[in-house]
């Protein structure tokens, strides 16, 4: 009788534990499982390219002073030009790819005992570099809409030099090369529209001095100090 009693006891569970078994087996694997990561990038920071270009003008001081001033009587005169650039997806480095235009009329002359003499000749002098540059932006934790930056470069300069009447061997127009380094800061006035200053200097080596009034000044740098205003479009 005991028999039968076990028996019809036990009988009950050990058919519940064959049909859970496999349940808990399951279970127990899908935890043991190691779940893959998620792949959203929602939690992530963005790194992109941002691009954006600028409008620019000021004022070009020349480091041959001398030879500017004595063909266009001074050497210093207005600016301008635009330009692109590009931040990359690595804290604040950027390049820069710029121009800008100088224009101005005079006469042409020629130095004796250290006097300039005027031929009454009119000229033209047009200066036009070409900066490819690479920096760093600089951006403040309080001042969120300012940002500081440096940069520096090659440079490659176009000079022209034309009169009405003159011959082809009397003119020039050559391009010359030379570095730059530059900086400055911006200002946010809305989130794709700023303006910003900046100050550079230019050396184009050994591009002048060979004849004419450069020569009598022992004057061969073409390069010379800026200061620009920017209108910059973009982030």
């Amino acid at each position: 009788m005991s028999g039968a009693i076990v028996t019809r006891f036990f009988a009950p569970a050990v058919f519940a534990v064959g049909l859970l078994a496999p349940a808990a087996a399951t279970v127990a694997h899908a935890q043991a499982k190691p779940q893959p990561r998620s792949t959203s990038t929602s939690a992530r920071p963005s790194r992109s390219v941002s691009i954006g270009g600028y409008g620019t003008f000021g004022r070009v001081g020349f480091t041959a002073a001398e030879s500017f001033d004595a063909i266009l009587g001074e050497s210093t005169g207005s600016l301008f030009g635009g330009g692109m650039r590009a931040g990359l997806p690595w804290g604040g480095l950027f390049v820069d790819v710029g121009a800008w235009r100088f224009h101005a009329e005079g006469e042409r002359a020629f130095v004796f005992n250290d006097e300039v003499i005027p031929l009454g000749i009119p000229v033209d002098v047009t200066v036009t570099p070409i900066e490819i540059s690479g920096g760093w932006r600089f951006r403040f934790r309080r001042l969120t809409k300012f940002t500081a930056y440096a940069a520096g470069g090659f440079t490659a300069m176009k000079y022209q030099e034309t009169s009405e009447f003159s011959t082809p061997a009397e003119d020039a127009d050559e391009t010359y090369t030379g570095y730059h380094v530059l900086g400055g800061a911006e200002y946010k006035i809305s989130r794709w529209l700023g303006v910003a200053g900046e100050a550079s200097w230019t050396t184009v080596p050994d591009a002048i001095g060979t004849a004419g009034v450069s020569q009598a000044f022992n004057e061969t740098d073409l390069g010379g100090t800026t200061l620009r205003f920017k209108i910059t479009v973009g982030r």
